[in-house]
Formats: C-alpha cells, sequence, structure tokens
C-alpha cells in the first residue's frame, strides 16, 4: 500500500443552480520518503536549493531524499516539517502533489487527474465507456506495442501535437485492461504501459507542458517498476533526467542519470551513451567543462562499441544515431558558453542526419543558428534559422522553438541587417 491517501471532506454537492463548490480533498501522508518528498517540491515548482530553504535543511540532503527515493525515511522532524509545508500549500500546489502521487502508484490502483483538469489541459476524453474485457489475450499487448512503434515513427516525422490525445485514450485502455489482467500477462501489459506512458511523457515535455511530462513519466516508473523491467526503469530515469536538465535542474539532473546507470551492466551501448549524454549536460549546467566533457567521450566509447541489445531494447534507443549524439554534444557547449565547438559539432552532425527524423532535425538546425549567432555570424545564424523554421512549422516543437527565441537577443547588435528583420518576421508568425 502507497504511504498516502486522499479523504474526502465532507461538504455540500457541487451545483450551480445554489452556487456551491466541491470541497476539496485533504491529502494525507502517512509516512514521507524521499519519493513523497520530491513529488512536494515538484508541485511547489520549486528547485532542489529553494526548497531546501523553505525546509531549513541543506540541499545535498534533499537531492539524497530523491536520489534514493521510497528508500529513503527522512527523521521525525522533517517528518513534521513537510507536513507543514504541504498544509500551507496553495490548493493548486496539493492538486499537482496528488497527482503527482498518483503517477508513483504500485501496480493496484491508478489515479487519474478530474475531469475539469484533463479538459483545461487538452486530455482526450470518450463520449461514453466502452466495455471492458473479461480476459486479454496476450496477443493484444503485441498489437499494442506494434501500434506505439508506428506512433513514435509519426512523431520523428510529424511532431507531438497530432498524438497526445490519442495517448491518452490508450493509456485509459491500458488502465482498464488492468483491472483484468493477472501472471505474466499482467507483467507484459505493465511493461507495454510504462512504454505507453513514457511516450506521452515524452510528447508532452516536446510540446511545452512540464507538468504532464512529469505525470505521465511518473506513471511509467511506477508501471515499469511494478513489472520489475531494469532496462524500462533505467530509460524513464534517463528521461526523468532530461526534463530536469530541461528545466535548468543541474544537481537532479546528475542525480537521476546516476540512479538509471546502477544497473548499467544490463543495459546495451546505446543505453548507456543516453544516460552519459545526460550526465554530460548536468555538468554542463553546472558550468564544469572538465567533467562535461568526460561524460561526453563516456558516451562517444559507447556509441562506437558493438550493439547487443535485444529488440525491445532497439525500440526504446533507435533514435540514438552519431548525428543525435553530435547534436546532444554540441547543446552541452553552448551550455558552457563554447559556441565555436558547438557550430563544427552540429555542422557534422547534420551533414549525415537521418531523414525520417525530421522534428529533431530542425530542432538542431535552430541549436546551429544560436551557436552562429553567439558565435557573432548573424547573417549565416539567419540562414540557418530560416531552414529551422520552415521544419519547426510543420513539425512544432517547444523545445525547438524555444532555441528560435533565442535569437532576437543574440541578434540584437545588428538591427538594421536585412536577414535578422526578416528573421524576425518569420519567429513574429510561429505559433
Amino acid at each position: 500500500m502507497h504511504p498516502w491517501c486522499t479523504e474526502d471532506v465532507p461538504g455540500p454537492t457541487a451545483s450551480m443552480d445554489r452556487g456551491h463548490r466541491e470541497a476539496p480533498a485533504v491529502i494525507v501522508v502517512g509516512q514521507w520518503t524521499g519519493q513523497e518528498a520530491s513529488a512536494l517540491r515538484q508541485a511547489l515548482r520549486m528547485t532542489i536549493p529553494e526548497f531546501a530553504e523553505r525546509l531549513g535543511v541543506a540541499g545535498r540532503t534533499v537531492a539524497k531524499w530523491e536520489a534514493h527515493g521510497s528508500a529513503i525515511i527522512p527523521v521525525p522532524v522533517m517528518q513534521a516539517v513537510l507536513d507543514t509545508v504541504l498544509a500551507r500549500a496553495a490548493e493548486e500546489a496539493k492538486s499537482r502533489f496528488g497527482m503527482l502521487l498518483a503517477a508513483n502508484g504500485d501496480g493496484v490502483q491508478y489515479a487519474q487527474p478530474g475531469a475539469e483538469v484533463l479538459a483545461q489541459l487538452g486530455g482526450a476524453t470518450l463520449a461514453a465507456p466502452a466495455p471492458v474485457p473479461q480476459r486479454l489475450d496476450p496477443e493484444a499487448i503485441g498489437r499494442l506495442r506494434t501500434i506505439l512503434m508506428e506512433y513514435v515513427k509519426i512523431d520523428n516525422l510529424l511532431g507531438p501535437a497530432h498524438l497526445l490525445a490519442l495517448m491518452k485514450l490508450h493509456l485509459d485502455f491500458i488502465g482498464e485492461l488492468l483491472n483484468v489482467a493477472s501472471g505474466q500477462v499482467r507483467t507484459e501489459l505493465l511493461t507495454t504501459g510504462a512504454c505507453y506512458a513514457e511516450f506521452a511523457g515524452w510528447l508532452h515535455q516536446d510540446a511545452g507542458n512540464p507538468q504532464w511530462a512529469a505525470y505521465w513519466t511518473n506513471r511509467a516508473l511506477g508501471w515499469a517498476r511494478a513489472a520489475d523491467n531494469p532496462l524500462i526503469v533505467s530509460y524513464v530515469l534517463m528521461r526523468m533526467s532530461n526534463q530536469a536538465s530541461g528545466l535548468g535542474d543541474a544537481s537532479r539532473t546528475l542525480d537521476l542519470a546516476r540512479a538509471a546507470l546502477r544497473k548499467q551492466d544490463r543495459l546495451s551501448p546505446h543505453a548507456r551513451v543516453l544516460v552519459f549524454r545526460q550526465e554530460a549536460r548536468g555538468h554542463a549546467l553546472s558550468g564544469d567543462p572538465a567533467a562535461c566533457a568526460r561524460a561526453l567521450a563516456a558516451a562517444q566509447e559507447q556509441a562506437t562499441a558493438p550493439e547487443d541489445h535485444r529488440e525491445d531494447e532497439g525500440a526504446l534507443t533507435g533514435y540514438c544515431t552519431p548525428s543525435y549524439i553530435d547534436g546532444e554534444a554540441a547543446d552541452c557547449w553552448i551550455l558552457l558558453e563554447q559556441p565555436h565547438q558547438a557550430v563544427a559539432i552540429l555542422e557534422h552532425g547534420l551533414s549525415t542526419w537521418p531523414a525520417p527524423y525530421q522534428r529533431d532535425r530542425g530542432l538542431n538546425l535552430a541549436r546551429l543558428a544560436v551557436a552562429r549567432a553567439a558565435s557573432r555570424e548573424p547573417e549565416q545564424a539567419c540562414a540557418v534559422a530560416q531552414e529551422a523554421a520552415a521544419i519547426i512549422t510543420n513539425t512544432w516543437s517547444a523545445r525547438a522553438v524555444a532555441e528560435l527565441r533565442r535569437l532576437p537577443a543574440l541578434l540584437a547588435p545588428w538591427p538594421d541587417l536585412a536577414p535578422v528583420a526578416e528573421l524576425r518576421e518569420t519567429l513574429a508568425a510561429l505559433p
């Protein structure tokens, strides 16, 4: 049983005629662990240093809790402090906290956000509930995996926007099937569900919805752990590290990357490349170029090792091409304010970019434009940015748009240059 529960507060039923509102749910934490503390920090939208200051502890204490998750229990005095911080949180933060805890389910209960919240955040709902099968044919799970692989291909070509509602429908369906699945079939369904939830988290991250990205990625971690699948657990931890780096949280980026490597002997070289990439990014965010270079060297070493993955791991890490690795390394050097090095790496990677990965080609062209602008090459930066914008228009990605939005400030020294003026018009037309 999870160490938390929700209790309905007695009160009037919601009725617009009588002006009553539904009473909020009270979230009670029976015992705080690192997992609940991490969920509270995320719900409050605080960095680790900010949360540590709120609690009156050192930042390394909070980092240790989050690294160990449910395996660590704060001392009694901190249990009381965490209770107080939760009790004083705004209702919106409490709702986010409940959603994050629900996403860390143990395989027994799978809570969903309320219909009103889903509607606000673009969640899809069915007009009427469909009957749930009373027996699950194992072949159906294989079909679900095949469908997911096709969605991954569509995402690479067209971006996330077209798939968000579909993922919600599939995940609702998988949640219903878990109510009737048992034994090995249930384990396989949990693994497939974890893959769907991880992909939903990725889509929301790329669409610029960090709250829902965290929700579905935490759900993926809970299902992967329930299935006792170390491969998926490691991959999801890597994805959580990637989300943390997107928010600029260096400590959490590194903690989660290291957690993803705990069973690295069971991972293929490409899976390890993705984790070392995250270590490099964490060091770049920390402003440590030497440590970043070491992590990138480890990634390159793994990238040249013979692949020995199973089919399921290949499906997860297939996008980890040499060009992709170049793009991720260049982004680290941009973070470290070494744009000239980033330019050389990006041009090399883009010269052999695989055709199926159009969205990420647009992202890396945008990164190249940023690196060119930071290198004081405005005309080259504008030309590359126009090429990136043409791709991003068809494969919309919040990450790629965010890169392009950095250009006006970088190009400010050349306001009268014609290509700069044209680029401003192009950027204004982007969604």
